[in-house]
């Protein structure tokens, strides 16, 4: 799905929120109050492409939602039907019936699992990416100065609060290098990015060879002379930057087809303005991608326990239900369900550091890798993706301490009023 295509269908999601807050009495939860905010700004737009998005979408939201019926429902209905027992016929009128209560478009009524009845019992607890993405967020990591979503600043920034972090070689912009230390690539495993991508797009790998040359998953060979070359001549349309590989900690290395794996921590400001967290997951690269573990590029992801480290099933999207819930990796067979992760009590205590370092932001989703030398972290956002948290967990956000702080937090801002 493009980013106008998404965005789009964020503005058909959003019309039932709008229409219920302008029918129904003020909210007397967190999860309610927060969706009020989100009412509120829904017609604040971004441009004029967004203010025809919201005309389009309520002209034509009645086709936009029988075709994303159509979609999903034929890609998903009869393996649903086969596994759980729920009719066709019922999974299409369950798609309607959540899209009117609460905006859920059909594509994540399979992504959120709301085929199954308990979790379909909870529907009103699961966040929106429309609703985070779009506005809450927006609203409370603004302005947000710190340079949590400059991949080499970060990493300054990260270094000059002693963080671990993975660090950034070489900058490549407008066809030049630009160096952070000695210009020279170490005789080591190398990561490229580019500085501004999310979910793993444009990454590549580049393993060292005995003989010094650089060797990418589909078996280019580059010495380091033409490795540089080449990224400083892509970087005229996209720029890039060089850090060194990790690599898993030992105790997880066969959860993994050789990727590096993160547990994704989202923490929150608490009421004193501690970083608290709030959910995590772990996840997993599989298949032919052996680069990123990102969900969105094909990975899967577990549920991490807060409380112990320990793992729940894993699982894809889910907007393809084709390869369902996992207890076993698919490709190494290592076990997944009830495994506990190495260093997980340290890699919570860096995710708190790490907010403490970027404090005007009230909500972020960190990526730290276990290694063998310690919990690292990969990088921050600013709008940690709600649907790769809520997936694994089988139920949504909004039944714990989020829509608590989000709410106390927005209303510090002026948006709600205190209601304690």
């Amino acid at each position: 799905m493009t980013k106008a295509i998404q965005k789009f269908a964020y503005r058909v999601a959003g019309i039932p929120v709008v229409v219920r807050k302008a029918f129904a009495p003020s909210a007397s939860d967190a999860i309610g109050a927060i969706r009020d905010i989100y009412a509120r700004q829904y017609f604040i737009t971004h441009g004029r492409k967004d203010r025809s998005r919201i005309i389009r979408a309520w002209l034509t939201w009645p086709i936009v939602l029988i075709e994303e019926m159509a979609r999903f429902t034929w890609r998903n209905g009869r393996i649903i039907q086969q596994r759980y027992d729920r009719l066709v016929v019922m999974q299409l009128a369950d798609q309607l019936q959540l899209y009117f209560r609460f905006g859920i478009l059909p594509r994540w009524y399979y992504i959120f699992s709301l085929y199954e009845q308990d979790v379909r019992g909870q529907a009103r607890n699961f966040l929106n990416r429309f609703e985070t993405k779009l506005a809450l967020f927006r609203l409370l990591n603004w302005p947000g100065n710190s340079p949590l979503n400059d991949k080499d600043a970060f990493a300054s920034h990260c270094r000059a609060h002693g963080i671990d972090a993975v660090d950034v070689l070489v900058i490549a912009r407008d066809g030049g290098l630009h160096w952070t230390g000695e210009p020279v690539l170490p005789a080591r495993d190398l990561f490229i990015k580019p500085t501004n991508a999310r979910g793993g797009k444009g990454a590549e790998r580049w393993d060292i060879q005995a003989d010094g040359r650089y060797r990418n998953p589909e078996g280019l060979l580059l010495t380091a002379d033409d490795l540089l070359a080449r990224l400083a001549r892509e970087s005229s349309g996209v720029p890039r930057l060089i850090q060194l590989r990790r690599i898993n900690h030992p105790a997880i290395a066969d959860l993994s087809n050789g990727a590096l794996c993160t547990a994704r921590i989202m923490t929150c400001l608490d009421e004193k303005g501690h970083g608290e967290v709030i959910a995590a997951v772990f996840r997993m690269a599989i298949g032919r991608n052996v680069v990123v573990d990102n969900i969105h590029a094909g990975g899967i992801a577990a549920e991490v326990d807060i409380a112990s480290g320990r793992l729940g099933q894993a699982s894809n999207l889910g907007d393809d239900v084709r390869l369902g819930w996992l207890d076993r990796h698919p490709d190494t067979d290592a076990a997944i369900t009830g495994r506990t992760l190495p260093l997980w009590a340290e890699a919570k205590k860096l995710a708190v550091r790490a907010h403490a370092a970027f404090a005007d932001r009230t909500v972020i989703g960190w990526d730290i890798a276990l290694t063998p030398d310690g919990p690292c972290l990969v990088e921050g956002n600013s709008g940690p993706d709600v649907d790769l948290l809520q997936r694994p967990m089988r139920r949504g956000l909004g039944g714990g301490r989020l829509p608590e702080l989000m709410a106390f937090h927005l209303a510090k801002r002026g948006w709600v009023a205190d209601r304690q």
